[in-house]
């Protein structure tokens, strides 16, 4: 399996390839932070600010969006049990240095759990996704299902 996945690696455009090793390094980093710190702290920590880390321009920021969904997939499936707060917060992070904009969106449903003796309990089901030029960059779960509690940046 891992030489599969490094097969498929070295078959990516060299700018993807270093858009998929920094979605790698900031999810590692997410994740730590958030077993660490508050939500609030760790975004604004990751939150950054436009065309900080040398990424494409103009000519490359309508296809950006598509290039960061497929690294932020990429790098969840390389550290398994990687969250969607985790991947929306590194999705942010990488649309906002490609100078796009992105919204990140936090909402809650109801979840029916299976309680003792099968009676059904609710629970609720939280989810985050990010939205950026009318593309769902992360969160692919039917995300209409949710109640948005908080919305962060904006389109």
């Amino acid at each position: 399996m891992f030489l599969t996945r490094l097969r498929s690696f070295s078959r990516l455009a060299g700018e993807e390839q270093r858009l998929a090793l920094r979605a790698l390094a900031w999810i590692a980093v997410v994740r730590i932070c958030l077993a660490l710190f508050k939500f609030t702290r760790v975004r604004a920590l990751v939150s950054g600010s436009r065309r900080d880390d040398g990424t494409p321009g103009s000519a490359r920021a309508a296809e950006w969006p598509a290039m960061v969904r497929r690294a932020v997939l990429r790098a969840s499936r390389s550290l398994p049990g990687t969250t969607c707060l985790a991947q929306s917060l590194v999705a942010e992070r990488l649309l906002r240095a490609g100078g796009c904009d992105a919204r990140l969106s936090i909402g809650v449903a109801h979840a029916m759990a299976g309680g003792a003796a099968g009676a059904a309990r609710k629970s609720i089901d939280a989810h985050a996704w990010v939205e950026s030029g009318g593309l769902l960059v992360t969160g692919d779960d039917t995300h209409e299902r949710y109640e948005v509690l908080a919305t962060y940046g904006g389109e």
